[in-house]
């Protein structure tokens, strides 16, 4: 078996709702790079790994996770942080990729995402992508929230690059400035983003030619949702103690239907 050149780790806290198409837009990408058909793919014959951080789910999301292991080795695994962070840094650990990337239980990556990851990386040297977000939902209002985050993500400033719903970087550069922040909320990948934009800037990118699509549903399902996300995030940036409060949804406390 060769060495694992990419890790896709998912974290993952009652996330029955969108994980199982969340897995099969990953296994898609995979297929596309190594050219074999998704029903004939077997991880573990291949130098990608896909890694479920299952954070404690109290819904189907095990289940459903398990069957994906069975039919073409994505590996889940257990943590009880009740937090992102905690997932990603239970993910990373048990990974052994050369690259690492981050893809949320809502989120959907495009078919040639898999490919423009290791081009960046491999070929042209990265050490940390961000990649743009577009709303999985219609409607103008999370059309706009994840236009604001592309706005934000290009202005210069390090604690703006953030929003890993999507995000890859080298595995020396996680082990360098990692891992993520267990004590934030919030913002928790600044170690690596703030790193690479302070230190590394000529190997740190937000690539535009990715979209993935993810969700705005948490905060759509909570009272004024979008305004106390984006005003935990503005007190992220400017106050230290904003980064540990709990003002935006914890993931998976939300099971829609």
């Amino acid at each position: 078996m060769s060495e694992t050149r990419l890790s896709i780790v998912i974290p993952a806290r009652n996330e029955e709702a969108l994980i199982g198409e969340v897995l099969e837009a990953i296994l898609t990408a995979v297929g596309r790079v190594i050219g074999v058909d998704r029903g004939a793919l077997w991880l573990p014959d291949t130098p990608y790994e896909v890694i479920v951080a299952d954070d404690d789910s109290e819904d189907d999301t095990p289940r459903i996770v398990d069957r994906f292991a069975e039919e073409v080795g994505v590996a889940r695994i257990g943590c009880r942080g009740r937090s992102c962070a905690a997932a990603r840094n239970a993910g990373t650990a048990a990974s052994a990729g050369r690259v690492l990337c981050y893809v949320d239980a809502d989120t959907v990556i495009p078919e040639r995402a898999v490919e423009r990851v290791l081009e960046l990386h491999e070929d042209r040297g990265m050490c940390l992508v961000l990649y743009r977000l577009v709303s999985r939902e219609p409607g103008i209002r999370a059309a706009l929230w994840w236009w604001l985050w592309g706005v934000a993500r290009r202005l210069p400033l390090a604690r703006a690059k953030s929003m890993p719903a999507f995000m890859s970087c080298d595995r020396a550069h996680f082990d360098r400035y990692g891992p993520f922040d267990e004590s934030r909320t919030i913002a928790e990948e600044w170690p690596l983003t703030r790193a690479a934009y302070r230190r590394h800037r000529a190997r740190f990118r937000y690539d535009r030619t990715l979209a993935a699509r993810t969700s705005s549903r948490r905060m759509a399902l909570r009272r004024l949702g979008y305004l106390r996300t984006f005003v935990a995030w503005i007190s992220a940036v400017l106050f230290p103690a904003g980064r540990t409060r709990g003002l935006v949804p914890v993931r998976g406390e939300a099971k829609p239907r």
